[in-house]
């Protein structure tokens, strides 16, 4: 999710997830950690047990803390692995702000599945994570086993005209208003991370399709304070870095997107599944950018499913 600004659960083997190797159980197990790599400091957090799943954050400041409230109902017949990535949530800022690319990300990745001891891992991303996620498999195809991608979107390729299309169909709808106003506010941009907090916040009713709703159900997976330098400089980074052809993603791939998403929309779904070959498409009714809030049956239903073939 870049800004413009539980559920019922399947018993799974998951016997297609890799497990962790033994010399490096130490760096995986259970609570909150810190790992030094590519000059930057990563903190990250393991709960759950079972087979490793690695949870891919978005880039642009508002860490993986909604994904670790979200998410955990996989922690009962899995390992979950998140980390902040780069300048967002608890992880450290890289020495150089143009160092904040998508790529960059890529390679934060690689180095950290380096440093847990996996020579392979299943992967899951969530918007602008799923680009990560996605990109990485793409450029290191031989160390991704299973990859889920939940409503995300592609690095170096722009969707404006999509998302204003979804705008414009909300227009009429009382329910985002003050979103549709928030995100032409363009007089009082956020100044500080609180203030930044509050703008993603008005918002928020975009990206559900019942917000009235959802809204309250996500906040109480939300805490921490999103990065308003991170967004800025996620912003100014150069992606235009060859992520490597879609193709090249040897995994098999699940696709999930909400029937309502209005940031990352369904036709951004369907160019990864026309490109990934090994790649099922899945959209989630009643949900927008945050399936597992709206829709959670369906939602880990697919996921559990995917990960236990």
């Amino acid at each position: 999710m870049k800004p413009m600004v539980g559920a019922a659960m399947l018993f799974l083997t998951c016997t297609s997830v890799a497990q962790p190797r033994a010399a490096k159980q130490e760096q995986l197990r259970a609570g909150e950690h810190h790992a030094d790599v590519n000059g930057v400091s990563f903190s990250y957090s393991v709960i759950g047990s079972g087979p490793l799943l690695v949870i891919q954050a978005p880039g642009w400041g508002i860490g993986s803390s909604y994904l670790r409230g979200g998410l955990s109902p996989l922690a009962q017949h899995l390992t979950l692995l998140f980390y902040d990535t780069r300048g967002s949530g608890q992880s450290g800022r890289p020495a150089d702000a143009k160092q904040m690319s998508t790529s960059d990300m890529v390679d934060d990745l690689e180095q950290l599945r380096q440093y847990w001891g996996l020579d392979s891992m299943a992967l899951i991303g969530h918007s602008h994570g799923g680009a990560i996620a996605l990109s990485y498999a793409a450029r290191y195809p031989k160390r991704v086993r299973r990859l889920v991608l939940v409503d995300s979107s592609i690095q170096n390729y722009s969707n404006n005209e999509e998302v204003k299309r979804e705008i414009d169909a909300r227009r009429d709808d009382k329910r985002f208003a003050e979103a549709i106003a928030e995100m032409s506010n363009n007089a009082s941009p956020p100044q500080t991370d609180a203030e930044f907090a509050a703008s993603l916040g008005r918002v928020l009713p975009l990206y559900f399709s019942d917000p009235v709703a959802n809204i309250p159900r996500f906040q109480k997976t939300w805490s921490g304070m999103p990065s308003l330098w991170a967004m800025h400089a996620y912003g100014a980074a150069d992606d235009s870095k060859n992520m490597g052809a879609m193709s090249l993603v040897k995994a098999r791939t699940l696709i999930l997107v909400g029937r309502d998403d209005f940031i990352c929309p369904l036709p951004i779904a369907q160019r990864i599944h026309a490109g990934v070959r090994k790649s099922r498409l899945v959209v989630i009714e009643k949900s927008g950018h945050f399936p597992w809030i709206e829709n959670p049956e369906q939602f880990f239903s697919q996921v559990t499913r995917f990960l236990e073939k």
